[in-house]
């Protein structure tokens, strides 16, 4: 499998959660879309003054990874970011030789 850092960011406009375009369902429908995916969601933050969402997520399927993040693509943008964890990343640059 294969670790993402999604960063998903929105307008005060756009915001779920705000007075223009609230949406009650919008928490139950992220988990319902990752849920029906098949993309484990490993953990989510929110910085919600700043409209940020963090997530990160575990797949080796492009398609799920689409379809788990489509409720963000309907509300701001959405970039995806594929990420190692530090003791993968140190495991891997001692096997390649630059690190120690």
């Amino acid at each position: 499998m294969l670790l993402f850092m999604v960063v998903a960011k929105h307008t005060a406009e756009d915001c779920p959660g705000g007075l223009v375009r609230r949406d009650e369902d919008f928490i139950a429908k992220v988990v319902e879309h990752v849920e029906r995916s098949g993309v484990t969601l490993t953990e989510a933050y929110t910085d919600a003054p700043g409209h940020l969402w963090f997530l990160v997520v575990d797949t080796n399927d492009n398609e799920a990874l689409n379809t788990a993040l489509e409720p963000f693509r309907l509300v701001g943008k959405v970039k995806v970011h594929p990420v190692l964890k530090l003791s993968d990343m140190t495991a891997w640059a001692k096997k390649i030789g630059i690190q120690r």
